[in-house]
């Protein structure tokens, strides 16, 4: 096993957010990872199970809200974080991550026993319900409206 500055670890590391947004439709906070992967929260709390560090790369990352305004829930949680950023997380309970040794691996270059950071595992959502963006039975309809329109064009062309 090789260690040192050419071993880097992909999986625990969380702290590559390539943006974050709230969508009203869903009530949720999206958070995109650089790796492409999806993350949807539901709560403010649900964002207590990140650790400091990764919250502060939260809030360095672009953040996007249909909301300009500027006065609803999405914008407000924001505030709140670069609040909590500011005073060093006085009244946020954050996460901690574990060290632990791994007293059979040394470092090759520095003699030193080896450690891992283990990172917590994050409170998201796990089943993400769709938004409804369309009445109910609008699939019933479009099917003869587009059969409709195509007999009208026929009907036009000819």
């Amino acid at each position: 096993m090789e260690l040192g500055y050419t071993h880097y670890d992909e999986v625990g590391n969380k702290s590559e957010v390539a943006c974050w947004r709230y969508e009203p439709d869903k009530q949720m906070w999206l958070v995109t990872r650089k790796s492409g992967h999806r993350e949807y929260y539901a709560k403010e709390s649900q964002f207590e199970s990140w650790t400091q560090i990764d919250l502060k790369s939260l809030l360095c990352a672009p953040y996007f809200d249909p909301d300009l305004s500027k006065k609803g829930r999405g914008w407000a949680f924001h505030s709140r974080l670069e609040r909590e950023v500011r005073t060093k997380f006085a009244t946020m309970k954050t996460a901690e991550p574990t060290v632990r040794r791994n007293p059979g691996v040394r470092d090759s270059f520095t003699r030193r026993t080896s450690k891992s950071v283990i990172w917590p595992p994050t409170a998201k959502e796990k089943i993400i319900s769709l938004t409804r963006k369309y009445k109910k039975g609008i699939l019933r309809n479009f099917r003869f409206w587009a059969y409709d329109a195509c007999l009208a064009e026929a009907v036009i062309v000819t």
